[in-house]
């Protein structure tokens, strides 16, 4: 097996589950184990943060270079900058080469490499599907770590505590502030779904060739929507999506050949529309919402089932078929002891904190369906990270 190639999924899955279970068990034994590891946790992550925003991993990936060469290329203090690095390193994410004197990047730091996006170009978006850098660059941003910054008062006041900081919610204010943070959100949560693999799981376990057209709604810059056409090539997909995150797409699409060719057969469209606005959402067959649910309050939740469900009807009562909306989501057995609780705990307190939303139990997904009149098909949980389930609804 190459160094390139990654583990099949069941042993990746496997081994995670025992490394899981070794450090939870050992930690319930000694528990002052777990205040350590958290806190040194958050330690290493201020230092990989600060090597990151430094352009070091960059400036190694050219060559190997010591710390004087480093703390000139980044304008730092050679002292501490050694030290920073020597701790990362013992961390693994550095290798020294004690004869030279010199640092170099390893297989952890290369996954941090090659993030195009830059002020200065803005337009570019990393294409290295395999490089984690959007996704971390976007934990370290500013805005989040001021947002996680107001977490007590998001406690207090049930209000988001990206609110609190920035005043707005967190998609309006990649949408109107900073593009910036749009153009890495995005090609963050394209690199995450690479990485689980889950667009594939699920153009693999859906048989979308029983329809023509689907409408992949908040679709992102289309990476499931090329993955299902790819693999059921009779359909025609449409992405509907704020026009930012269009462009970011098409912009996208640019440098891969087949991409533009499903777009110019008009296999792949990419749409600029609004969820919440029923008059902007196209015709289909199958609509789809993957982990869009999750980004929002009930409230909200039920303004977007109810836009698509008034699609969908308007649909049925023309064709006399009744079309199908899969949603792709997590959820949260009732039980509190369950094993869904330890999987998907912190992803709740992500959307908590920063857009405002849940993720939800079968009760609560229930109360949905049933206030917006969605029928329940199907559920099929899918049974590799990062264990989403995706529901099969009618009206």
């Amino acid at each position: 097996m190459s160094t390139k190639e990654s583990l099949p999924p069941i042993i990746g899955v496997y081994i995670m589950r025992c490394i899981y279970s070794i450090t939870y068990y050992w930690e319930k034994i000694v528990p002052q184990i777990k205040f350590h590891r958290i806190t040194h946790d958050f330690i290493v992550f201020q230092c990989l943060s600060v090597v990151f925003t430094l352009k070091v991993i960059d400036h190694l990936k050219e060559s190997p270079k010591n710390v004087k060469e480093l703390a000139v290329l980044t304008n730092s203090s050679e002292k501490n900058l050694f030290r920073v690095m020597r701790a990362l390193s013992s961390e693994g994410f550095f290798s020294f080469d004690e004869n030279s004197g010199k640092f170099s990047i390893n297989s952890m730091s290369t996954l941090l490499t090659n993030n195009q996006i830059t002020k200065e170009n803005p337009t570019g978006i990393n294409s290295d599907e395999e490089s984690l850098s959007c996704l971390f660059s976007m934990i370290q941003y500013p805005a989040f770590i001021e947002a996680w910054n107001s977490l007590k008062d998001c406690v207090q006041t049930g209000v988001p505590g990206f609110h609190i900081k920035h005043g707005m919610s967190f998609f309006q204010y990649i949408d109107e502030k900073d593009t910036y943070l749009k153009k890495i959100f995005d090609s963050a949560m394209k690199q995450k779904n690479f990485m689980t693999k889950i667009h594939t799981q699920i153009s693999q376990n859906y048989n979308f060739s029983d329809y023509s057209v689907i409408c992949d709604i908040g679709g992102g810059v289309g990476y499931l929507g090329y993955e299902i056409i790819s693999r059921h090539p009779k359909c025609q997909i449409h992405i509907l999506e704020i026009e930012e995150t269009v462009k970011n797409g098409l912009e996208l699409c640019k440098g891969d050949s087949k991409k533009m060719l499903a777009i110019e057969n008009e296999k792949m469209i990419f749409k600029v529309g609004d969820m919440f606005q029923p008059k902007t959402i196209p015709r289909a067959n199958v609509y789809i919402l993957m982990q869009v649910i999750h980004d929002w309050n009930n409230q909200d939740a039920l303004r977007i089932l109810s836009s698509i469900t008034a699609v969908m009807r308007r649909e049925k009562a023309i064709t006399h078929q009744r079309p199908k909306l899969l949603i792709i989501d997590y959820i949260i057995e009732d039980n509190f002891n369950q094993d869904s609780y330890k999987k998907i705990s912190i992803s709740d307190i992500i959307m908590m904190a920063i857009v405002g939303g849940e993720e939800r139990t079968r009760s609560q997904w229930n109360f949905l369906f049933k206030e917006t009149g969605l029928s329940l098909l199907s559920v099929k949980k899918f049974n590799r990270p990062p264990f989403l389930s995706l529901m099969e609804l009618t009206v």
